[in-house]
């Protein structure tokens, strides 16, 4: 019998629920990443499939122009065929249906729609009873990421597997890619969540890149141990260097990444990294091991581990120890700037316990010097442990707030003759805080008390008298607004700060941990000019504070920022770490700026002595960004107050030349030495489907007390949708170097 019916639609149940569901290409085999090749030449167009009620999934719909139907009951499709499932749909110039097989086959035209694929076919064969389908001569792509290719089968069963015959895989135009992988064949596991492939060639501009006989990969979640690409580069300190990382699944919460690092200079090193998460825990080892340096003849190394640990909500542990063979190591072997200039390496374990108005902590702490000039007398005391606890509990609804602020630390030092023992500070206090709408007053006193208990380098016992002092501050200030015409509300905020502590002799009290305060504006409202406990400067001041900004009623964003501050002193300081008097009248000047000006972003900070008219420290910095391959930042830094004078200028850019080209670079020199600290030149070229990046960097590294410069350079191409195959050291520095940098091609 033949019928011949406009949009002949049939509906099958139970049975062949599955067989159209075996085709689902993982797209996950490949990163997400952008592409903007034109796909007007593409022959394979993706459109989301459907997506079927909960009492509709099992069913497949299948509609025509004209059906044809025999005695035996076989089917026939013609015109416009239409086959629709959940998450599927395949379209065809005509299509067959066996009942005693249950086999379908698709011919004409043939298009399919998964939710993340999608691909054209000449052919097209289902077995619903045996849950197998077949596509031949097939072009594919993944919506996701724009990966697309060709196979010439595409075939899967029991929806476990799937597999692709001679296949080319790119995120080009398939019409003349730039780059693409060939693969004999690919199978991917979906039960075990991933794919193995033989004969795989990645080649670039037509010239054979990698070759694997055999490689397998993830497509989900579940990750595989294998190799990750290469890195490569050029170091006037190393050489030519190559490594190749070996990634390691050792279980679902640890992993580990182990990578050969040949340098043509110095050898071979060995650089690892492990990593573990539970449900309490994460943690990270990096380690790096070079036996027998061709250039010092000496093993070198370096160690970090990591952990951070969440005990309940309110107690948390971190871990930190560090280690390095000798002083010169990261600057032999880092790329990192302000790795290099690392003068001392920290080691600690830290308790951390929370409340809402309490906090206690456990830190035991070690260093290790790398800055070998630094006398053994000079260098850090080591804290095995300190204690502290600190609060700020509020006595009812009285405005009234009891404070606290204490420590027992036991000091200890790698050199045998200094003096080393313990410290218990306590710190109570009250404060009162009320406040209006345009105004607030603080009026605090605390009471603290020191005492020591330590020993000379002889072993002797040292008798020091315990410190008392009281401290009384009051903090009170104004908030004046006024909304503009532009829409804008501008605010003056005045601020004033008394402080005092009267005087006492601490001149016999040891100095562990107590350095000058760097001075800045938080040091304005401060209740100690000294970091540590050693020391509580002797006070009698006045802090005058004026603050403006200008901030949007619509958003909240603030445009305009500026402030000023400075402290009248009524005393002289007595308390000092070097027995001098200061008998300034007033401190610096403190003064800062910020403005917001489209695409611009603008600041400024100077700390002004006026006694001398001249800046102590001064920075300035200019940031444009417009988008990611538009960055400009200029910065002016000065510093006299740290002993030797610091005056340098930092210059960074990345601006396109063309469609295709962007430049960048950093400039960062210092004018009181005359020489380069730290330059960086290279260019960008990014075409729709893979990017290159080549950059030269020369900076200045001190190595055995020496000023040399190391020069580099490194070349980072990635394969959009693929990952680099060069690394991504490029990156990793420009981030680091210029403001406002993004690595995004992965």
């Amino acid at each position: 019998m033949i019928t011949h019916k406009k949009s002949t639609s049939l509906i099958f149940y139970s049975r062949a629920a599955c067989g159209l569901g075996l085709l689902f290409f993982s797209s996950a085999l490949f990163s997400q990443g952008s592409n903007n090749c034109p796909v007007i030449d593409e022959a394979v167009v993706h459109q989301p499939p459907p997506l079927f009620s909960a009492d509709e999934i099992g069913h497949i719909n299948i509609s025509a122009d004209s059906t044809r139907s025999d005695r035996e009951g076989n089917s026939t499709f013609i015109g416009n065929v239409v086959i629709e499932k959940h998450e599927l749909r395949v379209t065809a110039d005509s299509a067959s249906y066996n009942p005693d097989s249950e086999d379908i086959r698709i011919d004409g035209n043939v298009h399919v729609d998964t939710v993340n694929m999608a691909l054209n076919a000449e052919l097209g064969l289902l077995s619903i009873e045996e849950k197998s389908i077949l596509f031949r001569d097939v072009e594919f792509v993944l919506s996701n990421n724009n990966m697309r290719g060709k196979a010439a089968h595409i075939s899967a069963e029991q929806e476990t597997a799937t597999k692709l015959e001679q296949t080319l895989i790119t995120s080009c135009s398939l019409t003349d890619p730039d780059w693409r992988l060939n693969a004999g064949d690919i199978v991917l596991n979906h039960e075990e969540e991933y794919g193995s492939a033989s004969d795989v060639v990645l080649r670039f501009m037509e010239v054979p890149f990698i070759y694997v006989p055999y490689m397998q990969f993830p497509i989900g979640d579940r990750r595989r141990s294998g190799l990750l690409f290469p890195e490569i580069g050029y170091s006037s300190s190393r050489g030519t260097e190559f490594t190749v990382p070996w990634y390691w699944n050792i279980a679902p919460n640890q992993d580990a990444i182990i990578a050969p690092h040949p340098m043509s200079r110095r050898g071979t090193q060995l650089d690892t990294q492990y990593r573990f998460l539970t449900e309490n825990s994460r943690g990270q080892m990096d380690a790096a091991f070079l036996h027998n340096d061709k250039v010092t003849d000496e093993s070198r190394h370096q160690f970090q581990y990591r952990q951070h640990t969440r005990f309940s909500p309110d107690l948390n542990m971190d871990v930190d120890i560090q280690d390095v063979s000798d002083t010169n190591y990261f600057d032999d072997f880092s790329s990192n700037l302000s790795t290099t200039s690392t003068t001392h390496l920290n080691r600690d374990l830290l308790l951390n316990y929370s409340q809402p108005y309490w906090q206690a902590r456990l830190l035991a702490q070690t260093f290790q010097t790398l800055d070998t000039s630094i006398l053994m007398a000079d260098r850090p005391y080591r804290r095995l442990p300190q204690l502290s606890l600190q609060g700020d509990k509020p006595i009812g609804k009285t405005g009234l707030a009891f404070t606290l602020d204490s420590e027992w630390v036991n000091f200890d030092h790698e050199e045998d003759s200094v003096v080393t023992g313990s410290r218990l500070q306590l710190k109570p206090g009250l404060r009162w805080l009320s406040k209006g709408s345009f105004w607030f007053i603080e009026p605090a006193i605390k009471f603290s008390h020191t005492r020591y208990d330590v020993e000379d380098g002889n072993g002797v016992a040292q008798d020091i008298e315990d410190r008392n002092l009281s401290m009384t501050s009051l903090d009170t200030g104004l908030f004046f607004e006024r909304e503009l015409d532009n829409g804008l509300m501008q605010t003056l905020e005045p601020r004033i700060y008394y402080l005092n502590v009267p005087y006492q002799d601490q001149s016999l009290l040891p100095v562990f941990d107590t350095r000058a305060s760097i001075f800045s504006t938080a040091l304005l409202f401060r209740d100690n000019r000294f970091d540590g406990g050693d020391r509580i400067g002797d006070a009698n001041q006045l802090t005058l504070a004026l603050s403006s900004r200008l901030i949007s009623t619509a958003t909240g964003k603030e445009y305009f920022r500026a402030s000023i501050g400075q402290i009248q002193y009524f005393e002289d300081r007595k308390v000092s770490l070097t027995n001098t008097l200061e008998t300034e009248s007033t401190s610096d000047l403190m003064a800062e700026l910020a403005v917001t000006i489209k695409n611009w972003n603008l600041s400024a900070g100077t700390q002004w002595d006026t006694d001398n008219n001249y800046s102590q420290r001064g920075n300035f910095l200019a940031h444009y960004q417009s988008d990611s391959e538009h960055i400009f930042n200029f910065g002016l830094r000065n510093d006299r107050s740290i002993g030797a004078e610091i005056r340098q200028t930092d210059l960074s850019f990345k601006l396109p030349i063309s469609n295709d080209f962007s430049a960048f670079g950093r400039w960062n020199y210092s004018l009181k030495s005359d020489r380069n600290i730290d330059s960086i030149a290279g260019f960008s070229y990014d075409s729709c489907c893979w990017t290159i990046q080549l950059m030269g960097q020369r900076r200045l590294i001190y190595n055995n007390a020496a000023e040399e410069y190391d020069n580099a350079i490194m070349v980072q191409l990635v394969l959009k949708g693929l990952g680099s195959v060069s690394g991504n050291k490029v990156g990793n520095t420009l981030e680091q170097a210029i403001l406002g940098y993004k690595e995004d091609y992965e």
